[in-house]
Protein backbone atom coordinates (compact mmCIF):
# COMPACT_ATOMS: atom_id res chain seq x y z
CA UNK A 1 0.00 0.00 0.00
CA UNK A 2 2.98 2.35 0.85
CA UNK A 3 4.84 1.44 -2.41
CA UNK A 4 1.46 2.12 -4.38
CA UNK A 5 1.59 5.95 -2.10
CA UNK A 6 4.89 6.53 -3.69
CA UNK A 7 4.17 5.86 -7.01
CA UNK A 8 1.28 7.81 -7.34
CA UNK A 9 3.27 10.66 -6.16
CA UNK A 10 6.02 10.11 -9.36
CA UNK A 11 3.08 9.67 -12.15
CA UNK A 12 3.09 12.73 -14.12
CA UNK A 13 0.23 15.40 -12.56
CA UNK A 14 -0.31 19.15 -12.36
CA UNK A 15 0.22 19.29 -9.14
CA UNK A 16 3.69 19.46 -7.44
CA UNK A 17 5.82 16.51 -6.85
CA UNK A 18 8.25 15.71 -4.14
CA UNK A 19 11.21 14.01 -6.38
CA UNK A 20 13.18 12.85 -3.73
CA UNK A 21 10.52 10.08 -3.12
CA UNK A 22 10.85 8.54 -6.42
CA UNK A 23 13.18 5.91 -7.54
CA UNK A 24 13.36 6.56 -10.79
CA UNK A 25 15.60 9.30 -12.51
CA UNK A 26 13.60 11.94 -14.79
CA UNK A 27 15.61 11.73 -18.29
CA UNK A 28 16.91 15.11 -19.68
CA UNK A 29 16.76 15.69 -23.04
CA UNK A 30 18.35 18.83 -24.59
CA UNK A 31 17.24 20.26 -28.40
CA UNK A 32 19.64 21.48 -30.63
CA UNK A 33 17.10 24.77 -29.82
CA UNK A 34 18.13 24.35 -25.95
CA UNK A 35 22.01 24.22 -27.14
CA UNK A 36 22.03 26.97 -29.20
CA UNK A 37 20.26 29.14 -27.24
CA UNK A 38 22.59 28.40 -23.89
CA UNK A 39 25.35 29.10 -26.88
CA UNK A 40 23.97 32.70 -27.64
CA UNK A 41 23.47 33.37 -24.09
CA UNK A 42 26.96 32.62 -23.27
CA UNK A 43 27.82 34.90 -25.83
CA UNK A 44 26.10 37.95 -24.49
CA UNK A 45 27.38 37.02 -21.47
CA UNK A 46 31.15 37.47 -22.83
CA UNK A 47 30.07 40.54 -24.71
CA UNK A 48 28.87 41.77 -21.74
CA UNK A 49 31.66 41.21 -19.47
CA UNK A 50 33.99 42.75 -22.42
CA UNK A 51 32.14 45.66 -22.51
CA UNK A 52 32.49 46.07 -18.64
CA UNK A 53 36.61 45.79 -18.43
CA UNK A 54 37.49 46.66 -22.29
CA UNK A 55 35.14 49.24 -23.15
CA UNK A 56 34.59 47.11 -26.18
CA UNK A 57 31.52 44.73 -27.08
CA UNK A 58 34.25 41.65 -27.82
CA UNK A 59 38.07 41.37 -27.26
CA UNK A 60 39.89 39.17 -28.67
CA UNK A 61 43.80 38.95 -27.13
CA UNK A 62 44.90 41.47 -24.72
CA UNK A 63 44.69 45.06 -25.28
CA UNK A 64 47.61 45.97 -23.72
CA UNK A 65 49.66 44.12 -26.06
CA UNK A 66 49.84 47.13 -28.45
CA UNK A 67 49.92 50.38 -28.15
CA UNK A 68 46.71 52.80 -29.10
CA UNK A 69 48.28 55.78 -30.99
CA UNK A 70 45.66 58.52 -31.55
CA UNK A 71 46.53 60.69 -34.29
CA UNK A 72 46.89 64.21 -33.94
CA UNK A 73 43.99 65.79 -35.64
CA UNK A 74 45.01 68.13 -38.78
CA UNK A 75 44.04 71.70 -36.94
CA UNK A 76 46.63 71.26 -34.75
CA UNK A 77 49.34 70.18 -37.60
CA UNK A 78 48.06 73.09 -39.80
CA UNK A 79 47.62 75.88 -36.90
CA UNK A 80 51.35 75.11 -34.67
CA UNK A 81 52.76 73.77 -38.35
CA UNK A 82 55.08 71.17 -36.76
CA UNK A 83 54.33 67.31 -36.07
CA UNK A 84 53.96 68.06 -32.25
CA UNK A 85 53.67 67.81 -28.91
CA UNK A 86 52.83 71.34 -29.08
CA UNK A 87 54.11 73.27 -25.84
CA UNK A 88 51.05 74.79 -23.99
CA UNK A 89 51.40 77.51 -21.13
CA UNK A 90 48.24 77.68 -18.71
CA UNK A 91 47.27 81.18 -20.49
CA UNK A 92 47.01 79.92 -23.89
CA UNK A 93 45.33 76.33 -22.68
CA UNK A 94 42.12 78.85 -21.47
CA UNK A 95 41.72 79.88 -24.78
CA UNK A 96 40.80 76.19 -25.88
CA UNK A 97 37.41 76.17 -23.07
CA UNK A 98 34.94 75.50 -25.97
CA UNK A 99 33.69 78.97 -24.91
CA UNK A 100 35.19 81.05 -27.63
CA UNK A 101 36.62 80.54 -30.83
CA UNK A 102 38.64 78.60 -32.34
CA UNK A 103 36.21 75.88 -31.79
CA UNK A 104 38.84 73.47 -30.26
CA UNK A 105 38.32 71.79 -26.66
CA UNK A 106 41.82 70.95 -24.98
CA UNK A 107 42.35 70.01 -21.09
CA UNK A 108 44.94 69.05 -19.20
CA UNK A 109 45.87 66.02 -16.76
CA UNK A 110 49.02 65.92 -14.73
CA UNK A 111 50.30 68.48 -17.60
CA UNK A 112 49.22 65.89 -20.52
CA UNK A 113 47.30 67.85 -22.87
CA UNK A 114 44.54 66.31 -24.88
CA UNK A 115 42.25 67.26 -27.85
CA UNK A 116 38.87 66.79 -26.70
CA UNK A 117 36.76 68.16 -29.39
CA UNK A 118 35.18 64.39 -30.43
CA UNK A 119 33.13 64.57 -26.90
CA UNK A 120 32.09 68.44 -27.13
CA UNK A 121 28.58 66.91 -25.88
CA UNK A 122 30.64 66.34 -22.85
CA UNK A 123 32.98 69.01 -22.78
CA UNK A 124 31.63 71.51 -24.62
CA UNK A 125 30.04 74.74 -23.92
CA UNK A 126 26.38 73.38 -22.54
CA UNK A 127 28.70 69.93 -21.53
CA UNK A 128 28.09 68.46 -17.76
CA UNK A 129 32.11 68.74 -17.83
CA UNK A 130 32.93 71.51 -19.57
CA UNK A 131 35.00 72.79 -16.29
CA UNK A 132 37.62 70.31 -16.86
CA UNK A 133 38.13 72.54 -20.07
CA UNK A 134 40.76 74.68 -21.03
CA UNK A 135 42.93 74.13 -17.54
CA UNK A 136 44.47 71.67 -15.89
CA UNK A 137 42.31 70.17 -13.21
CA UNK A 138 44.31 67.53 -11.97
CA UNK A 139 43.59 68.05 -8.41
CA UNK A 140 39.59 67.03 -8.84
CA UNK A 141 40.34 63.98 -11.03
CA UNK A 142 41.82 62.37 -7.43
CA UNK A 143 38.52 62.45 -5.70
CA UNK A 144 36.65 59.40 -6.11
CA UNK A 145 34.17 59.04 -9.08
CA UNK A 146 31.04 59.39 -7.45
CA UNK A 147 32.10 62.44 -5.00
CA UNK A 148 29.71 65.19 -5.83
CA UNK A 149 31.63 67.35 -3.76
CA UNK A 150 34.42 67.56 -6.16
CA UNK A 151 31.96 69.56 -8.31
CA UNK A 152 32.08 72.48 -6.02
CA UNK A 153 35.66 73.18 -5.76
CA UNK A 154 38.19 74.87 -7.85
CA UNK A 155 40.32 73.62 -10.84
CA UNK A 156 44.15 73.48 -9.39
CA UNK A 157 47.08 71.47 -11.01
CA UNK A 158 48.58 71.02 -7.89
CA UNK A 159 49.02 67.13 -6.54
CA UNK A 160 51.30 67.81 -3.71
CA UNK A 161 49.61 66.96 -1.12
CA UNK A 162 47.35 64.28 -2.72
CA UNK A 163 47.95 60.79 -0.99
CA UNK A 164 48.92 57.34 -2.98
CA UNK A 165 45.50 56.29 -3.56
CA UNK A 166 44.52 60.04 -5.20
CA UNK A 167 47.07 59.90 -7.11
CA UNK A 168 46.51 56.19 -8.31
CA UNK A 169 42.99 58.17 -9.74
CA UNK A 170 44.68 60.66 -11.35
CA UNK A 171 46.86 58.09 -13.58
CA UNK A 172 43.90 56.13 -14.03
CA UNK A 173 41.99 58.90 -15.44
CA UNK A 174 44.97 60.01 -17.37
CA UNK A 175 45.13 56.50 -19.01
CA UNK A 176 41.35 56.74 -19.56
CA UNK A 177 42.14 59.99 -21.79
CA UNK A 178 45.71 58.37 -23.19
CA UNK A 179 42.97 55.86 -24.50
CA UNK A 180 40.23 57.69 -25.44
CA UNK A 181 41.77 61.08 -27.08
CA UNK A 182 44.62 62.14 -28.91
CA UNK A 183 47.44 63.62 -26.60
CA UNK A 184 48.58 66.79 -28.71
CA UNK A 185 51.09 68.43 -26.38
CA UNK A 186 51.88 69.26 -22.76
CA UNK A 187 51.33 72.31 -20.51
CA UNK A 188 54.91 74.11 -19.60
CA UNK A 189 54.81 74.74 -16.77
CA UNK A 190 53.19 71.24 -15.19
CA UNK A 191 55.04 68.65 -17.15
CA UNK A 192 56.91 66.61 -14.64
CA UNK A 193 57.92 63.66 -16.58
Amino acid sequence: MAEDAIDSKCEKTDEFNDLNDCDDEIPVKFTVLDVLRMLAGLLILYGVCCKLWTGNWYSIGSKNSRPIVLEIPQYWLHVKQSRGPFAFSLDELSQFSGEKSPERILLSVKGHVFDVTSGSRFYGKWGAYRKFTGTDCSKLFSYPQWDMSALGKPCSSDLSDSIPTELARVDSWLQFFQRKYPEIGYVEELLDS
